[in-house]
């Protein structure tokens, strides 16, 4: 901190040059940029939360979890380039089901199985309000795993850009300073060539 200090405060240090006192505000701003991006970030955080919180009450109501009965076996997992399936990885994949909706009638669609599951096998589906499967709901955990995620990087996003203006002002005062450096070098080679 103390270096951090001597660095913002050149008080009337008669060693400072101009430049080096616009470096020092240009570190005052970031850093006060930085603070200032923390409640913006929260702000920002907490409303993606009420809407995210709102399309998980929404989904929470209009889709509810039913169990479907696969009419077909779903393919092996294979690793072959040319199959149509390449669930090697264990990830789920679309087979025919059979589940019922609301009034007692049955509706057959793709549902996702896990590779090789066999004909008979009951899996967990949701459904829309339609009938229809849908994904599932957005839960709380969720909404608050996306707010807290969107405050984190928009602060890193404004952090980022801030440090990025400091270190381009920076680089322009480096250059500023090495052609002043020069010019008051190729005087004192002058000056001394005289004696």
């Amino acid at each position: 901190m103390a270096r951090f200090w001597r660095r913002i405060h050149l008080g009337r240090n008669p060693l400072a040059r101009r430049s080096d006192r616009v470096e020092a505000a240009m570190l005052m701003v970031v850093a006060v940029g930085l603070l200032a991006a923390i409640p913006l970030a929260v702000i920002l955080g907490s409303g993606t939360y009420h809407s995210q919180a709102a399309i998980s009450a929404q989904q929470q109501s209009s889709r509810h979890l039913v169990t479907a009965t696969l009419v077909e076996n779903a393919p092996s997992p294979v690793t072959g380039i040319d199959s149509a399936y390449l669930n090697a990885d264990g990830s789920t994949t679309g087979v025919h089901a059979r589940w019922a909706v609301p009034g007692g009638g049955q509706q057959i669609g793709l549902v996702s199985a896990n590779p090789g599951a066999t004909a008979g096998t009951q899996v967990p589906v949701w459904l829309g309000e339609a009938g229809a499967p849908v994904p599932p709901p957005l839960t709380p955990t969720d909404a608050v795993t996306t707010s807290v995620l969107t405050a984190v990087f928009s602060w890193l996003l404004a952090a980022l850009v801030l440090v990025g203006v400091y270190l381009a002002t920076r680089l322009i005062l480096d250059r500023r300073r090495a052609v002043h450096w020069d010019r008051e070098w190729l005087y004192a080679g002058d000056r001394w060539a005289r004696f």
